[in-house]
């Protein structure tokens, strides 16, 4: 049987709804741009300036201890701080090595003094060239 078969079924309505209202949310829709910051504006963080003579008293002080590439590690110059570093320690033992024949007698301090004149020149470079970047 189907349901064309009994027309006297009375059809079937949906109750009436008698829901509530949503209440209004309790936060302001987002908006495009934050309210505290205007449109355009770009934030930056600030970089304080190096000071050249900061680089070169730490090349000098820690170099006379045989500690080279300080300096330039101040002067934002990573590679070239580890690459002074690593250079200086693998030939001052060559020099070490090179006692024994005695030549190394003369190259060891003359490693040590073109360390010394090299690592300032290029942390005072690195910091003039630090603080020209800031002003771009």
């Amino acid at each position: 049987m189907t349901y064309q078969q009994f027309p006297e079924q009375p059809q079937y309505s949906p109750p009436a709804a008698n829901l509530p209202t949503p209440a209004p949310p309790h936060w302001a829709p987002p908006t495009s741009v934050p309210p505290t910051m205007p449109y355009g504006v770009i934030p930056v963080v600030p970089i304080a300036a190096k000071s050249a003579g900061a680089a070169v008293a730490l090349e000098l002080g820690l170099g006379i201890f045989g500690i080279f590439g300080v300096g330039n590690l101040y002067a934002q110059q990573i590679g070239l701080g580890i690459a002074l570093m690593v250079s200086y320690w693998v030939l001052f033992w060559i020099n070490i090595f090179l006692i024994g024949l005695v030549i190394g007698l003369v190259t060891l301090p003359l490693t040590w003094v073109i360390y010394m004149v090299v690592g300032p020149l290029t942390a005072a470079r690195g910091v003039t060239r630090h603080n020209m970047g800031m002003l771009r």
